[in-house]
């Protein structure tokens, strides 16, 4: 359903692009994150993906149709932005006629079942909402456009936690009730851990991984290693550990990947014990970065 193939983007001329050789592929009626640092080029690739920005190299597809510059394929797109881009003079229930104006399909029934949930009164100017409140809005508006594809960017900031818990279940529900196809970026990542079903994670500009979930999880792996008198040097100096930390005899090892007979090794090695533990994706993000950087070790 979207499909990004090549793409380049830089801004007002410069030689070095911010967004360089990005491929994305997102299979409809499923959830994709996107994942990076401050100003690894999320932002930009978003504004791509909304034919907001044209690419300078590359291309942008959504449902087979080049989007920038193409009411068509828009149409299909609803876009719920970082920040408030919304007439500010407007209440919200003049939004609301508004996009009943302009957009064919937009459903006035949705948006107050939403707002049932949500409950941002319609009698308020959106300058008088809070950012939460305004992020809500644009949420609401956007899917009762009722989109075949919805992208948003930070969507639950500013979100208390039963917002935030909402605006996820109702996406989650969305997806499996109409196939709709959805992209977000979120420095949560947590709250993507919950419903994605792929990730990208951008960096430098660059693809530095796509794969499903669980695939970009099990880029590191953990073990928590048991050693009496404490660990030997050839073990700490190993290659493929990039981060150890330990309290008293109690060592917690992340590999740069995950090594087959690692528990066995290190019982050799003299550990009274050794075991796998989980790792959640805001920890391979954090280790990945951490391996890129040289790694290090906390006492």
């Amino acid at each position: 359903m979207i499909e990004v193939k090549g793409l380049y983007k830089g801004y007002g001329g410069k030689e070095e692009y911010v967004v360089k050789d990005v491929n994305i592929h997102v299979e409809a009626g499923t959830i994709h994150g996107l994942i990076g640092h401050n100003g690894s080029g999320k932002t930009t690739i978003i504004k791509c993906l909304t034919g907001i920005y044209q690419p300078d190299k590359g291309e942008v597809k959504i449902g087979g149709g080049v989007i920038f510059d193409n009411p068509k394929v828009k149409d299909k797109v609803g876009y719920v932005a970082d920040s408030n881009q919304m007439f500010s003079t407007y209440r919200v229930k003049q939004l609301v006629k508004f996009y009943e104006r302009i957009f064919p399909d937009f459903s006035k029934e949705e948006f107050q079942r939403l707002n049932n949930v949500f409950k941002v009164s319609e009698n308020k100017r959106i300058s008088q909402l809070s950012k939460g409140q305004q992020m809500r809005v644009s949420f609401m508006l956007n899917m009762a456009r009722k989109p075949e594809v919805l992208i948003l960017d930070e969507p639950t900031s500013g979100l208390d936690a039963m917002a935030k818990k909402d605006l996820l279940d109702i996406l989650v529900e969305t997806v499996e009730e109409r196939g709709m196809t959805v992209l977000i970026s979120s420095h949560h990542l947590s709250e993507l851990e919950k419903i994605c079903d792929s990730i990208t994670m951008i960096e430098e500009g660059k693809v530095r991984i796509e794969d499903e979930l669980d695939e970009v999880r099990n880029q590191v792996s953990k073990y928590q290693v048991v050693f009496k008198d404490g660990a030997p040097e050839e073990v700490l100096q190993r290659e493929d550990i990039i981060h150890v930390s330990h309290v008293g005899s109690v060592y917690t090892m992340v590999l740069s990947k995950d090594v087959e007979n690692f528990v066995q090794e290190m019982l050799d090695a003299g550990a009274l014990m050794a075991e796998q533990m989980q790792v959640g994706l805001e920890e391979s993000f954090v280790y990945m970065n951490r391996e890129k950087n040289g790694g290090g070790a906390d006492e």
